[in-house]
């Protein structure tokens, strides 16, 4: 899975944060191309589950998404599991 730096906005376009990493994965289904991932970011950034969002890449291509899941491990960081609800491009 490539590395990326990205900003998660929310539906309306305000940022929830910046300049973080994401993992994304790309995958060829019959109907079409999916993706999913794993977001990095600080336990004080606010992702719900179930919430959808929009990432946009340092390399231009963004994307929707819905957070699957949230994992704490008593760290500062977490990891946040997403699925895209569209394409990325």
């Amino acid at each position: 899975m490539p590395f990326y730096r990205c900003t998660i906005c929310h539906d309306d376009g305000r940022p929830v944060a910046e300049d973080i990493s994401v993992m994304i994965e790309e995958t060829t289904r019959d109907d079409g191309t999916a993706w999913y991932g794993t977001v990095t970011v600080s336990h004080l950034t606010e992702l719900t589950p179930g919430q959808r969002y929009r990432l946009r890449l340092e390399d231009g291509r963004a994307g929707d998404f819905q957070v699957r899941r949230n994992t704490f491990a008593g760290g500062t960081d977490r990891a946040v599991a997403i699925n895209g609800t569209g394409p990325l491009k």
